[in-house]
């Protein structure tokens, strides 16, 4: 169906451009113009009689069009050049009626939609060939039924030209020509818009966090599908006349709601309640839906038809309003401190000045608003210039955007780039060697900037200045990025300072604690190894995970996390660590690894594999599936194995 609607399509375009380059003229052509019909309001059969005794007939006027059916009716005298014998004469009937039908002398000879559904093309216009019995004398009578669908637009292109049937076709062409080249500046207009309406929608693709680009997209290709259905009733799109309605209803009930959602998307903060209900009384007007329904036609409920003009004008003031209130985000956008902002409050308050006055020239019928202007050929219509400028001056406030958030980003890159470079500060690449023990570590940061910090500080002030000790000290900050970090160099600072005067990790500990409570909301977890060269490890745990000892979990005391509370007190443990023994500290990186099915890497597998080295252990964990940032200490003696160790 696609391919032979689109064969059909082309081929009308050839046609056109036939019609562009010149018809011959036409040997002899009747056009029927309104003012010389008469009509009929209501549904009458007798008005498709010859003489029509029984129709009540008056002079065609388009403010006597009512909701329903209507009956056009024409007396016709052939003029010479149509009389020809063995001429056959079309009837091109260009109607914006979906819905009518046409009787010559009271015969039925052709139409348009059905009666039965009140479904019709949203191209209704159609050649009809005129029976030569009833038209052998050059006098006869024209009827055409039509359902007019709203009152607010009646059947304006209903204006009926006979002529020799081979050329009526010619004519149809020419009618569609003239409407194209009379409107080429709005179709081109919106066809633009629908283009911009796409590169806003690549960029919200691109970077889905910018709803505005969303919301601008959305208005504006809306605003495309909405001409769509103009420009379906002179080119046969295969357009159904219910589609046409739709998107123009559909299109004026949510305008107003995407322009307030881009303009609060653009300013990152939530509609208030006012203008939600702006937004709800919009998208009250899609209600208007409704009266498009086949059943509702169908039905011809008299409270319907009464109730019509009422609802019709409630839609329009209710679009009217919903159009106004953009206004209303003039002032907001003016006082905003970003540029581009002003540039959007411009766009909106022109925008809304000549949408508000269009909508009230057609529902109140101020005809001194009018925006369209004839120049020569050409309908000039000035809303599809004033949405134009609004899409171009949208590219500029977003080209501003952009720019300023890749200088945004910049400066976040080279906040980064410092942080990082800190980190690599605080986080040693070369461990210091202590008599007797052989420490070896593996840092792999989820994120460009970690959480994790460790540290091997020797003590000055030993107990034995003949065996120097030192602090083997492992933790993990709460929080991502850079905050995680400047907390990191201030607790690797803390840990340098206070190691010079601690002799104990709990001590140690309690600096640590006292140093970040009050300093904000997040806390740290903290496990510190006091190491001498005997052997004997003096450990004190602020909330993090359990060191591991030739394969054995060395419980320790449950303390709470460094930052917050001042008052706590942390308890020690003494272990031995007998030659060859290995002792590995991990932080919850390993721990919390999640592989992709969601299985955690957990407990068991972390004491399965603590005797590993600090290298094979952060690999096993990132490969399983990293989460957070995992770091691994591990803590070896000469040689020699003892199957458990020792608590002192």
């Amino acid at each position: 169906m696609l391919p032979r609607r689109l064969h059909l399509f082309c081929l009308q375009g050839l046609v056109l451009l036939g019609a562009l380059v010149g018809y011959a003229q036409q040997t002899g052509t009747l056009r029927l113009p309104l003012d010389q019909w008469q009509m009929h309001i209501g549904d009458d059969s007798h008005c498709a009689e010859v003489d029509a005794p029984d129709c009540t007939l008056e002079k065609y006027s388009f403010d006597t069009s009512r909701y329903g059916i209507e009956w056009h009716r024409i007396e016709i005298t052939l003029p010479a050049p149509l009389r020809e014998p063995q001429q056959p004469l079309g009837l091109v009937v260009q109607s914006e009626a979906p819905v009518y039908q046409v009787f010559v002398n009271g015969h039925y000879i052709g139409g348009s939609g059905s009666f039965g559904n009140y479904i019709g093309p949203q191209d209704s216009r159609a050649i009809f060939k005129l029976p030569a019995a009833l038209i052998a004398d050059g006098h006869f009578t024209i009827a055409i039924r039509l359902l007019n669908l709203h009152s607010y637009l009646p059947a304006r292109g209903l204006d009926p030209t006979i002529a020799p049937f081979d050329e009526a076709q010619q004519i149809l062409d020419q009618d569609t020509l003239a409407n194209l080249r009379a409107s080429w500046q709005h179709y081109l207009c919106f066809g633009l818009l629908g283009c911009t309406g796409l590169v806003f929608f690549l960029l919200f693709a691109v970077n889905t966090r910018l709803r505005e680009y969303f919301w601008l997209g959305a208005l504006l290709v809306l605003l495309f599908l909405f001409r769509v259905g103009e420009l379906a009733a002179v080119l046969d799109l295969g357009m159904p006349s219910w589609l046409g309605v739709f998107n123009y209803n559909f299109g004026n009930g949510i305008q107003a709601l995407i322009i307030i959602e881009f303009v609060f998307s653009f300013l990152g903060r939530p509609v208030p309640k006012f203008l939600r209900f702006v937004e709800i009384c919009g998208g009250l007007s899609i209600l208007n839906l409704f009266l498009v329904a086949p059943f509702v036609y169908q039905a011809q409920v008299p409270l319907v038809r009464a109730m019509e003009p009422i609802v019709i004008h409630s839609y329009g003031v209710t679009i009217l309003i919903a159009t106004l209130s953009q206004l209303l985000l003039v002032p907001m956008c003016f006082r905003s401190k970003l540029a581009e902002m002003r540039w959007i409050g411009g766009a909106i308050l022109f925008l809304t000045v000549v949408e508000s006055s269009w909508q009230a020239e057609w529902t109140l019928s101020l005809g001194w608003l009018a925006q369209s202007y004839r120049w020569g050929a050409l309908d000039f219509d000035l809303r599809p210039v004033a949405w134009l400028l609004f899409a171009i001056v949208m590219l500029i406030a977003m080209t501003f955007r952009l720019r300023r958030i890749q200088d945004r980003n910049r400066a976040v890159e080279q906040e980064m780039a410092a942080a990082r470079s800190v980190q690599q500060i605080l986080i040693p690449d070369l461990l210091p060697s202590i008599p007797g023990l052989r420490i070896d570590s593996a840092y792999l940061p989820a994120h460009e900037v970690g959480g994790d910090f460790f540290q091997i500080l020797p003590i000055p002030n030993a107990p034995d200045p003949a065996n120097p000790s030192a602090f083997i000290v492992l933790g993990d900050v709460s929080g991502k990025g850079l905050k995680a970090a400047m907390t990191v160099s201030l607790i690797v600072g803390t840990l340098r300072t206070y190691a010079e005067s601690c002799t104990s990790p709990s001590a140690l500990l309690g600096g640590l604690n006292r140093r970040l409570c009050g300093r904000g909301d997040g806390f740290a977890t903290c496990l510190v190894l006091m190491a001498e060269p005997s052997g004997r490890l003096t450990v004190a745990n602020a909330g993090h995970p359990n060191p591991y000892i030739s394969g054995i979990e060395i419980q320790t005391e449950a303390n709470l996390p460094l930052g917050i509370e001042a008052g706590v007190q942390y308890s020690e443990i003494a272990i031995q660590l007998d030659p060859n023994q290995l002792c590995t500290l991990v932080t919850d990186g390993v721990i919390e690894a999640i592989s992709p099915s969601g299985e955690l890497y957990g407990f068991e597998r972390t004491l399965a594999i603590s005797k590993k080295s600090a290298n094979t252990i952060a690999e096993a964990a990132r490969e399983f599936g990293q989460q957070d940032d995992i770091t691994v200490l591990t803590v070896v003696r000469s040689v020699g194995l003892n199957p458990a160790p020792a608590i002192l």
